[in-house]
């Protein structure tokens, strides 16, 4: 199989501000209350066995969060023949979506009211491809399937894609 050029690709982070304000929250409890703990072991008032794994186990955790969110990356290439996607370090390989039959690429922000169909949930359901993001595109298919993908710069993956779609008629 000959590799396809890539016209563009775009790396988003972890962006849902709510759960990094939990992550770091977290973060500052466990230092709070478990290096105490931790420090008091050579003194006089010693901790537990289970009060000091207990501890361990918090710091572990608090440190662990904002690495684990940190590595978190949508990584998008539009290439000649489609255009690929993948959220690692879930994602082994990158998901080709095929451009045949694209009807509409249009640029992606919610109204007022309406819902942010960006959202995690809605990338949990396999309806969209974000990290929490309120940009993107949307993708309509001829077949009447739409996809919502999370970009930084909307207007240059939608450049990308009709040149893709031009090059691969």
């Amino acid at each position: 199989m000959a590799s396809s050029s890539i016209l563009y690709r775009e790396a988003n982070f972890f962006s849902n501000s709510i759960i990094w304000i939990v992550v770091i929250c977290i973060t500052f409890c466990s230092v709070y209350f478990a290096l105490p703990q931790l420090f008091a072991i050579e003194s006089d008032k010693s901790p537990s066995t289970v009060i000091v794994i207990a501890s361990s186990i918090f710091l572990a955790i608090g440190f662990a969060l904002p690495i684990i969110l940190f590595a978190i990356k949508l990584r998008i290439q539009v290439r000649d023949d489609g255009l690929y996607v993948k959220v690692t370090p879930f994602q082994i390989s990158f998901k080709k979506i095929s451009l045949e039959g694209l009807q509409n690429c249009e640029p992606y922000m919610p109204q007022e009211k309406e819902e942010n169909k960006l959202g995690l949930w809605y990338a949990i359901s396999k309806k969209s491809y974000s990290l929490g993001g309120k940009r993107g595109i949307r993708l309509e298919f001829k077949d009447g399937r739409s996809v919502l993908l999370e970009s930084k710069r909307p207007e240059k993956i939608i450049q990308a894609i009709k040149t893709a779609c031009n090059t691969g008629r």
